[in-house]
């Protein structure tokens, strides 16, 4: 990673940071960079200032996500989460929809 990578908003993981940071602020003091950032766990604010060769040892996520997951299991996450909002209005939502008749079992 190279000092002119670190803008705001992306996430950064390395091992001067106990957990991976959000970006908020980049000063620059002269050949190394203040890096203000908070975690993403904890929300604790981390203010290091680093090198040149720390920063290129820091991994950085990318800015968007790709959208390339599997998409089967996206609609049964999709779909049980649909079934979990139901049951706070209905709880024989899932029953209604399932087409099972409940007098039948015994």
């Amino acid at each position: 990673m190279l000092k002119n990578d670190l803008k705001p908003n992306i996430v950064v993981e390395g091992p001067f940071f106990p957990e991976a940071i959000q970006v908020l602020v980049t000063v620059p003091v002269g050949a190394s960079v203040k890096i203000i950032g908070k975690g993403k766990k904890t929300n604790q604010v981390y203010d290091p200032i680093l090198n040149e060769e720390q920063i290129a040892s820091l991994i950085a996520s990318p800015e968007n996500e790709a959208f390339n997951g599997d998409p089967i299991r996206f609609r049964l996450g999709v779909e049980a989460l649909r079934l979990g909002l139901a049951y706070e209005y209905d709880p024989y939502f899932s029953l209604s929809i399932a087409r099972v008749d409940p007098s039948l079992i015994s």
